[in-house]
């Protein structure tokens, strides 16, 4: 949970390196005009952004402690037929509870094939495969040398990224940046296998903590529920918080999504 609240630290950086980088460049004209000064911080600040864009779309931030060893989603992703447990996550399901491929992940003839209908999109070994292309928008596979899944972690691209829905809905071109409001995190998370971190904070029994979850609904996360343990509102609704997006908060220095501390914080 602590991965996700810290995932939207890179987002604005890049945008703003990359803001930078472009108006230096429309202003002086050709680069080979400026002073090597010049010429030194340009490439800093394009370094910077793919150093970001990298960090952004794939540094896990170690969450695979929480997302693997604790609540072992992976094995409710990979199901019992590919060494986990349960039905599995097909990639109908999971396109179905908001999550998001990158289709220049895809090699030309897997999209070749997928358009065929020649690709099940009802095997949860279709999405294993999709792990490991690396082309399922901020999830991140860790397999071993058989090609067994071992563990699960998350990037700041899985509630701050969308795709263009250029290839298939849900499929496309990455979007960075962009809220994920069709992610339902909740009801992901719930699918875990092991929820014991969360009845032991909570001091409930399993089913309590999947309605928790479940409150959420599509969109919405609680970042500090891991931290105050507390399931809902005063009010007795759902307290998750809309995820924002992880752009156009230049200059916005005063507002609060998770309750400790502003997304511009974070970003900057």
């Amino acid at each position: 949970m602590r991965a996700l609240a810290l995932a939207s630290t890179v987002g604005l950086s890049v945008i703003a390196f990359t803001m930078l980088a472009g108006a230096d460049e429309g202003r002086d004209g050709d680069e080979r005009a400026l002073s090597q000064n010049d010429r030194n911080i340009n490439a800093h600040a394009r370094n910077a952004v793919a150093e970001g864009r990298q960090i952004f779309r794939f540094d896990t931030f170690g969450s695979e402690a929480f997302f693997g060893d604790a609540l072992q989603l992976h094995k409710a992703i990979a199901g019992a037929k590919n060494g986990g447990v349960g039905p599995g996550v097909s990639p109908k399901t999971a396109l179905a509870v908001g999550l998001k491929v990158d289709a220049d992940a895809l090699p030309e003839n897997l999209k070749a094939q997928i358009k065929a209908g020649k690709v099940n999109l009802d095997d949860p070994a279709t999405t294993l495969a999709l792990l490991q292309l690396n082309a399922v928008v901020g999830l991140t596979g860790k397999f071993d040398q058989s090609g067994k899944i071992q563990s699960l972690g998350a990037q700041c691209a899985l509630c701050h990224s969308q795709v263009d829905d250029s290839f298939a809905p849900g499929i496309g071109k990455r979007l960075d940046g962009w809220a994920n409001r069709d992610l339902n995190i909740g009801l992901i998370v719930s699918l875990a296998p092991n929820l014991k971190p969360f009845t032991d904070l909570l001091g409930v029994d399993e089913a309590t903590v999947k309605k928790v979850l479940t409150s959420w609904g599509p969109g919405r996360f609680d970042a500090i529920l891991d931290k105050d343990g507390r399931a809902f509102r005063p009010d007795g609704g759902q307290a998750g918080t809309l995820i924002p997006p992880a752009f156009g908060l230049a200059g916005v220095n005063l507002h609060t999504w998770t309750g400790f501390g502003s997304v511009p914080y974070w970003n900057a």
